[in-house]
């Protein structure tokens, strides 16, 4: 199945940018709720007790978490903001971190409500000092891993994350000679995986080392968390990942692996970018033209707002507002101010012919794209707005300003004038 990659709220960008001030993201309520209801759908059926976790890094703003509370989901959170967002919010979850801190530790242990997940035995002795919780889980690596990117691969020999599954035994036993009495498994080995087959292929290998485990300490699980990865199509030619199939393949997964006295889990995975990326967009506006040995197209917009191309190639689909149905006309390069070569969100693109004043929407927006921005050059980043389910555009993140970034400067000096130049 094609997903429409082109699609977007004509009419609410519309309004925005008329009135608004560019750039700024825009969140569609309707379509987070939508996605949020197409997963458990596609799982709930086939696994009692599902729980989806939505992961906090893929775009973390409160209303948007909100949103996906409402639609019952819980959290994946990896860094104390995100668990202190989790708490804020009177969620509950597991945290994932890697290489993590004593003080981290702590802070989860203290957090009721969000279940434990160690990315090694190594903080095994940590976590007993402190006070071993009566729930741990493991972030295995089953040596496996897929996406669209290589630098995303999150399982094999080259990532830094999880323990080798051969290892998961003796995990378990130090787990618990610490304390723990109830435990989970867990694994996140791809990103942006579009292969419907890869989920109940990498589930296998996660049962393995659940029978293993089972085999070597007598130990049931409670929880089997196969992460997230659950990929979206940018391009307009891809085709969107079958849902269905993959859960019917992970419910397959799961009536092969369980096998043999193997206790069924609780199935939980871990969406992040499948829920939030088709629900946003970036909206910028052109304000410059520039004919060089290639035509530039410079928008006020940048890859400090959405650096996913600058870091991965990434492709994100571009419209032009009010030429949707015009013919591509010529192949530009889309750039931002920054004083880098790579800020670029698009190259070679072809696209109508492009004017100054033009605004163009940015696709697949809502995952990984203001969660990765930042402030190189001193660029402060953008407004954030929801387009609510009844239409209303409510702001829900101001832009920065350049006094924002600069407040954490302590005893700032002043100018030689004697004047603050920091108010």
């Amino acid at each position: 199945m094609n997903a429409d990659v082109t699609r977007f709220p004509k009419d609410g960008i519309a309004r925005a940018a008329a009135s608004l001030p560019t750039p700024f993201f825009l969140y569609e309520e309707a379509r987070l709720r939508r996605n949020c209801r197409r997963l458990k759908a596609a799982f709930e059926p086939l696994f009692p007790g599902f729980t989806p976790l939505y992961a906090v890094k893929a775009n973390a703003n409160p209303h948007v978490l909100r949103v996906v509370q409402e639609e019952g989901f819980g959290f994946d959170c990896s860094s104390p903001s995100e668990l202190w967002l989790v708490n804020e919010l009177g969620g509950r979850g597991m945290y994932t971190g890697n290489y993590t801190t004593r003080e981290e530790l702590a802070q989860v242990i203290a957090s009721p409500d969000v279940l434990l997940n160690l990315d090694d035995v190594s903080a095994v002795a940590t976590v007993n000092e402190l006070g071993t919780p009566a729930f741990l889980s493991f972030r295995v690596n089953p040596g496996v891993t897929a996406g669209d990117v290589e630098s995303l691969y999150l399982a094999g020999p080259e990532a830094k994350f999880g323990l080798p599954a051969e290892a998961a035994v003796a995990a378990y036993r130090a787990a618990r000679e610490a304390g723990a009495s109830r435990f989970g498994l867990h694994m996140m080995t791809g990103s942006n995986v579009l292969d419907a087959d890869y989920f109940s292929f990498v589930t296998c290998k996660l049962l393995g080392v659940a029978a293993e485990v089972r085999r070597g300490l007598g130990i049931d699980f409670e929880y089997l968390n196969i992460g997230g990865g659950f990929g979206v199509p940018y391009r307009p030619e891809e085709e969107s990942l079958d849902l269905e199939r993959v859960a019917r393949g992970v419910r397959n997964a799961f009536d092969q692996g369980c096998r043999g006295g193997l206790r069924e889990p609780t199935l939980m995975a871990e969406p992040g970018r499948f829920i939030t990326a088709d629900a946003g967009f970036l909206v910028t506006r052109v304000h410059a033209v520039k004919y060089s040995y290639k035509k530039f197209v410079g928008v006020d917009a940048g890859t400090n707002d959405l650096p996913r191309p600058a870091v991965y190639g990434a492709y994100h689909h571009i419209t032009i507002l009010g030429k949707e149905d015009a013919v591509p006309a010529e192949a530009v390069n889309v750039v931002g101010r920054l004083c880098e070569n790579n800020d670029q969100l698009a190259r070679d693109r072809r696209l109508p012919s492009v004017e100054v004043g033009d605004v163009l929407v940015i696709h697949n927006a809502g995952g990984h794209c203001y969660a990765m921005g930042h402030n190189y050059n001193g660029r402060p980043r953008a407004d954030e707005y929801l387009l609510t389910g009844n239409g209303d555009l409510k702001h829900i993140r101001r832009a920065e300003t350049v006094e924002d970034l600069f407040r954490t400067v302590v005893d700032p000096p002043s100018a030689s004038q004697g004047d603050d130049i920091w108010k």
